[in-house]
């Protein structure tokens, strides 16, 4: 099994910036801080899962890479977009799972 470095893109620490900020609105800081902490921890079993996830058909995925894998987080909320290039799983994005289309 290999096992990769997560790297996440700019877009996608805005995207985990944002959603913090939601749950804050909705929950307090320490509730929004616990559940980026959680979705972080998600975020880097990427590193030896990332080969088991098969190339997404989703239309919305491949927008961001051709080659783009969706990670559906635990709390079926979330969907991860990701790619692997050479030693890197390359997060993408972090969206709202209802959002994904084919």
């Amino acid at each position: 099994m290999k096992i990769y470095k997560v790297q996440i893109k700019n877009a996608a620490l805005y995207d985990l910036y944002s959603v913090e900020r939601f749950i804050e609105t909705k929950n307090t800081l320490i509730a929004a801080e616990i559940f980026i902490s959680n979705l972080q921890k998600e975020l880097n079993s990427l590193s030896y899962l990332a080969d088991v996830i098969k190339k997404s058909d989703f239309e919305t995925a491949k927008q961001y890479n051709k080659k783009a894998k969706v990670f559906i987080t635990k709390n079926r909320k979330w969907s991860i977009i990701f790619h692997t290039f050479r030693n890197f799983v390359v997060v993408d994005r972090i969206i709202p799972a209802k959002m994904m289309t084919h």
